[in-house]
């Protein structure tokens, strides 16, 4: 089922998504080309498969990522947002997205002793679990807009708008995805970049572009970051 926005409305909204999804797009790919090719560089650091299915992975999200912006441009002035069972699981999955992504400094923003910690931690780490609450808290509020309101042009605008925040230099931890940036800013943008891709799928995904297949990417962002987050913390991958 889906939901039909006015058409006094429908075009504008329209035109800022498709400019807000092709913002993200290019600016994730970048990062993300950036760090691939930072990694290649350090590859002696890595277990023997990792950089060459991170690389693989990187093309695959590029990719998707292109099809899904090209498929949001080639929609016209009517916009059908997406509604029931489909919609929760996409934002339900941009919620955890947020959690998956602090595996790799062990869950710590969403830490029960969050409060007692944050002293010890620094400007830049602050700023790092900041977003990280920011942005759950800010994908509970979309959500509940889209799903219980008749906003939902106004929460889909709002996640985009959002998903731009998580450009912010945040993450000063010495390793090789941070090395250059630390180097270069103090600070690397690396961290969220996940979510940014996460939130690519389910906004085209509520525009009615494949929501199917942007759970399931959704998801697998997930999944992966969580994999990558829990192998750093178990010392498997670097």
């Amino acid at each position: 089922m889906s939901s039909t926005i006015s058409k006094t409305n429908q075009v504008g909204f329209m035109n800022i998504i498709k400019i807000l999804l092709t913002v993200i797009f290019v600016s994730a790919g970048l990062l993300s080309i950036k760090a691939a090719y930072d990694l290649t560089a350090e590859s002696d650091i890595f277990p023997v498969w990792f950089v060459p299915s991170f690389v693989l992975v990187i093309i695959a999200l590029i990719s998707l990522s292109l099809y899904f912006v090209f498929q949001a441009w080639k929609r016209q002035e009517q916009a059908h947002l997406l509604t029931g069972k489909q919609s929760i699981f996409l934002w339900i999955f941009m919620i955890l997205s947020f959690i998956s992504t602090t595996s790799v400094h062990g869950f710590y923003p969403f830490h029960r002793h969050v409060f007692w910690i944050l002293p010890a931690v620094d400007s830049v780490m602050k700023i790092n679990y900041a977003i990280a609450v920011t942005g759950l808290i800010a994908c509970i509020v979309f959500a509940s807009m889209y799903l219980f309101s008749p906003i939902k042009a106004l929460a889909v605008t709002g996640l985009m708008m959002a998903t731009l925040l998580l450009l912010i230099p945040n993450d000063n931890c010495a390793n090789p995805f941070n090395y250059w940036w630390i180097k270069t800013i103090g600070a690397s943008p690396l961290m969220y970049v996940p979510n940014m891709y996460a939130a690519m799928f389910v906004t085209c995904g509520l525009i009615g572009i494949r929501p199917k297949s942007a759970g399931f990417l959704t998801m697998c962002i997930c999944l992966g970051s969580l994999l990558l987050g829990v192998g750093h913390q178990l010392g498997i991958i670097w």
